[in-house]
């Protein structure tokens, strides 16, 4: 019986696999979508059968850390030896930060410990995620003990040690200087121990493709999240007012376009009834209060989340996303197709791949705030300038809820341990 039909004839007789998932922090430690989208993914694993074991770190103080249950899911946490938690590293600075990313470059203890993990609990898989504080020595550690690697990149830790492809003053890096050269291939390299490396957007397998990728295998496998039951609902009572209504959730950072969609404003017609509503914390938090405490047009509304983070979506009629740099797939643009909302994004990275123009949103040159500006008025003036956005936006959302994320994992899961059957019944 070859392995295609040895995984067919298991699923028919119920036999689910051991999935063993490492990413840097799981909930409730919160960084950013990426522990959204992992945690829905194991959540969901568990939910039809499988056994889901999640392996993640801790700051040292917090050791030991005891194994507890999540929603179906086993976690188990440690500190991985080094500096400092890779979860304060934007607390440190200087001498010791790239001390720190010398140790992770390849963490021989956090490996060791992921190895006594798996030789107790004997995984099939292991899905590795964010891997920064746990080193590429957690692939090396499977691929000794015979099991299959597949890794989702979320962003570009593997090519950039600030994750971002950003200068120091935040500008598209084009020109990395030695140091991150050397940090990109060796980091590079080290894919050699992944069977199938799997991005949520095509721009970001391409940066990882160009810069000398050495996995055996590729997928572009997309982000999926719960779409909320009452969309339709939500869609059908969304007021004419909504139109003009434009709704920004993000980090409160540079890269993420906030001062785009700040200078923007003062580009609108006064005349034009525009309100800007811009949800999320950071660095520039003081700004966003201070041009909304000076102009009416715009409402800062802090961090959201849940029924709070629902309600916001469902006032606006628009997703900004004024992004200066290469966004890999926003969980935000799901969230935004499921609530009917069109979205105005840049030109850059992953995000075109998420918008058809002139039917669930438009595309503006990255930092361009006077053609922000326009889309803005046009689309605040003209009732017909998305005629089939309801349609369009629906089917979007479709296309990337979360179970059709996990029948893509659970396929490439299975091919992986297809393939390896033959090589177990080789070697015996």
């Amino acid at each position: 019986m070859d392995g295609p039909t040895v995984m067919n004839e298991a699923r028919r007789q119920g036999v689910q696999m051991h999935v063993m998932v490492v990413n840097n922090i799981y909930p409730p430690i919160m960084a950013g979508g990426a522990e959204r989208i992992v945690a829905y993914l194991c959540e969901g694993l568990a939910r039809r059968g499988h056994r889901v074991t999640v392996v993640s770190t801790c700051g040292p103080q917090m050791e030991p850390y005891p194994t507890e249950i999540r929603n179906g899911v086993e976690v188990i946490r440690f500190f991985p030896p080094n500096l400092y938690w890779s979860f304060e590293r934007s607390l440190k600075g200087g001498p010791r930060k790239w001390l720190w990313h010398a140790r992770d470059a390849w963490n021989g203890a956090a490996g060791n410990r992921l190895r006594a993990i798996m030789e107790r609990s004997r995984p099939a898989i292991l899905h590795s995620h964010l891997i920064d504080g746990l080193s590429a020595a957690v692939w090396g550690r499977a691929r000794e003990a015979g099991i299959p690697v597949l890794h989702t990149a979320h962003d570009y830790h593997l090519l950039c040690p600030r994750a971002f492809l950003l200068t120091a003053d935040w500008k598209l890096c084009t020109r990395p200087r030695a140091h991150c050269r050397l940090y990109r291939g060796w980091h590079q390299r080290t894919t050699r121990y992944v069977d199938l490396f799997a991005s949520p957007s095509r721009f970001l397998l391409d940066m990882h493709e160009n810069n000398g990728l050495r996995a055996r295998n590729r997928a572009v496998i997309h982000n999926g999240i719960p779409l909320p039951d009452d969309r339709h609902l939500i869609r059908d009572r969304r007021s004419a007012e909504s139109r003009t209504r434009f709704l920004m959730l993000t980090r409160l950072t540079n890269e993420k376009g906030v001062s785009v969609v700040l200078d923007a404003m003062a580009h609108l017609p006064k005349e034009l009834p525009i309100e800007v509503a811009i949800a999320g914390k950071g660095p520039l938090e003081e700004r966003v209060r201070a041009a909304a405490a000076a102009d009416g047009r715009i409402r800062y509304l802090g961090f959201l989340d849940g029924e709070a983070k629902a309600a916001a979506l469902a006032w606006a009629g628009h997703l900004l996303l004024p992004s200066l740099w290469y966004e890999n797939a926003p969980v935000t643009i799901v969230e935004a197709a499921a609530y009917g909302l069109s979205l105005i994004g840049s030109d850059i990275g992953g995000i075109p791949e998420f918008v058809e123009p002139g039917q669930t949103g438009f595309l503006f040159p990255p930092g361009d705030s006077r053609t922000l500006a326009a889309l803005m008025t046009r689309i605040a003036r003209d009732a017909n300038a998305l005629p089939d956005l309801a349609e369009r936006s629906e089917t979007l959302a479709r296309r990337f809820g979360v179970d059709r994320m996990i029948e893509a994992y659970e396929g490439h899961y299975e091919a992986l341990l297809a393939e390896r059957l033959p090589r177990m019944a080789a070697a015996q």
